[in-house]
């Protein structure tokens, strides 16, 4: 029972990162289209808040994994996290700048004012949304296996 609950864990929290990654894609296409929408404003300011610190956690997690002192967390967690870095090292299928900076330093991009940098924060955006889903996939294949 313990690992189906640290499943759905999972998934729950893949759920709250997917929609703030949709909040704040679409915020950030209106604003791209010149559009101002004052609801969309303030689920994109929600949005930067919740993957700010995703992004941060992810990025200290990677850090420790890279340095083989990472400990005590969730294994599905872990597993995110080794996803994370498979994708950081594969150049020719993820380029976006969360992807070559990493988390950390790309995390300065979910502020983004100009329209280039707004771009490069879909396209980082993108990439985390795959790599979350494909984590997610493994959470619904777990807890549905388990029924």
């Amino acid at each position: 029972m313990q690992q189906n609950w640290l499943d759905i864990q999972s998934f729950f929290t893949d759920q709250r990162v997917l929609a703030a990654i949709d909040d704040l894609a679409i915020a950030t296409k209106f604003e791209l289209a010149g559009i101002n929408d004052a609801e969309r404003a303030q689920l994109a300011a929600r949005a930067r808040a919740e993957l700010s610190q995703f992004l941060r956690r992810l990025a200290d997690a990677a850090a420790a994994a890279q340095e083989g002192k990472i400990a005590g967390i969730d294994p599905r967690f872990k597993e995110l996290i080794d996803a994370y870095r498979s994708a950081r090292n594969d150049r020719s299928n993820f380029r976006s700048a969360l992807m070559r900076l990493g988390a950390d330093k790309a995390a300065h991009l979910l502020q983004a004012t100009d329209k280039r940098t707004k771009r490069e924060l879909l396209e980082s955006l993108d990439e985390l949304r795959q790599i979350v889903e494909r984590h997610q996939q493994t959470d619904i294949s777990a807890i549905l296996e388990e029924i």
